[in-house]
């Protein structure tokens, strides 16, 4: 096992050339020419999430950009609150304060910037404003509300806004001005992480098309991320990251010892560490302060570098996401499931999920409207498997909560199947935490 404390980030970083957090840090060498020369139109980017959602949102399109010759320190994902939907003037200040941040690491005059959802909205706030929009060269507006106009006081931030017709979140529509382009079949999720909404805004920063839309494999996979609260993003300082390999066809852990354990800092930045391309790993996250809950990942594997590895933990129930999450069960008879879409939804005649083979795309789970990506599956009580709603995740957008029953007397493997991709996971007492299967 090796402990590896962020500390040490400079001396372990990965392999691959320029391989660094992708949020600036007052200790992070960014490397740049002086200067951003308008020939190599690679301005740095930063990118803005929506409503419960984080930076990793972004993991798709940080590999295509990677895959098509952008350096890690040229792409940013900007986390903020979006629970507090009445604190946009803080989030915009904030934002600025990241821009200028990244412009002094970078001695990039410049940066453009995207907003998907909320993160539009926040966007546009913070482009109305002259002196913050003279700091931007282009903004991309996906999935996000209708405006009367292109970015900036007088529109004078170019502007693509890219919509789709099938966003059952956002009734999109055509900007006067701006750069349009809408595409058809791609949900609220996928307008911001498709190869087809990647081309447009690689169209639109470069006036030509990418070399390649494809995800670039890797011989050695360089991961890193994040550990912070769900919904609110507050990251978390002295999370533990446990890193264990396992069997692909059970899930079991091929050493009982971590392969790699990792301490997050102040800003939840754990990694980077390189990895094994096409291996299952299983990441166990433990929040530092007593009595908070061990979130257990399954992965699918790696491919290309991903430092947008993020390991969401439980708030406390102070906030609205940690009351809503209290209510998960904590016990030695069953497991907690939370299955998570992370670049789509999950919609009913498009889209199959099926966990211990029962079926959850049904018209009442996965319904365009509904737009899920997270399903919270656990027992009521009963140690029976209803398929009834649970909780309040139903009351909210992208979540559903379903009566599952699956045993823990017996280790044994639970099958998540999405799209004919399999996850095997173990069925983890509740006790000792919550099992996440992540479909990237």
């Amino acid at each position: 096992m090796r402990l590896l404390p962020l500390l040490l980030f400079g001396a372990l970083a990965c392999k691959q050339a320029d391989s660094l957090p992708i949020q600036p840090k007052d200790d992070t060498p960014l490397t740049t020419a002086p200067g951003v020369q308008c020939d190599t139109c690679k301005y740095p980017v930063v990118m803005v999430h929506g409503f419960l959602a984080s930076g990793d949102t972004w993991a798709k399109f940080h590999q295509l950009f990677t895959s098509n010759g952008y350096k890690p320190d040229q792409l940013y994902a900007f986390d903020w609150n979006s629970l507090n939907q009445f604190g946009a003037a803080g989030t915009v200040q904030q934002l600025d304060a990241f821009i200028d941040k990244i412009r002094a690491k970078t001695n990039a005059p410049k940066v453009r910037l995207m907003g998907h959802s909320a993160g539009g909205g926040i966007s546009y706030t913070y482009l109305s404003d002259a002196a913050r929009a003279a700091k931007v060269d282009g903004y991309v507006h996906i999935g996000s509300a209708v405006q009367s106009g292109p970015a900036g006081p007088g529109g004078s931030v170019p502007t693509l806004n890219l919509w789709s017709s099938a966003d059952a979140v956002v009734q999109g529509g055509d900007i006067a001005g701006a750069t349009n382009v809408q595409l058809t079949n791609k949900d609220h999720y996928e307008v911001a992480t498709s190869k087809e909404s990647f081309a447009a805004v690689w169209q639109f920063f470069h006036t030509q098309p990418p070399a390649t839309l494809d995800i670039v494999p890797e011989p050695v996979v360089c991961i890193g991320g994040k550990v912070l609260y769900f919904g609110e993003n507050t990251p978390l300082l002295n999370a533990k990251v446990e890193i264990y390999k396992v069997n692909p066809a059970t899930g079991e852990r091929l050493t009982t010892d971590p392969w790699e354990t990792w301490l997050s800092d102040s800003l939840g930045f754990w990694g980077p560490t390189n990895v094994e391309p096409n291996t299952n790993y299983e990441f166990v996250t433990t929040p530092p302060a007593p009595g908070q809950r061990r979130i257990h990942y399954f992965r699918e594997g790696f491919v290309h570098l991903n430092t947008l590895v993020y390991l969401r933990t439980i708030p406390p129930p102070t906030s609205l996401a940690g009351v809503l999450l209290s209510s998960l069960p904590s016990n030695e008879g069953q497991t907690v499931m939370n299955v998570f879409s992370a670049s789509q939804a999950i919609i009913h005649g498009r889209d199959e999920l099926v966990v211990s083979g029962s079926i959850l795309s049904t018209p009442q789970y996965a319904s365009p409207d509904k737009t899920a990506i997270a399903y919270f599956l656990y027992d009521d009580g009963d140690n029976q498997t209803e398929l009834t709603p649970v909780g309040l995740f139903g009351t909210f957008p992208f979540l559903n909560g379903v009566d599952m029953y699956f045993p823990t007397a017996t280790p044994s493997t639970i099958p998540v199947v999405f799209n004919n991709r399999q996850l095997n996971v173990r069925n983890v007492k509740s006790s000792q935490g919550i099992v996440v299967s992540v479909f990237d």
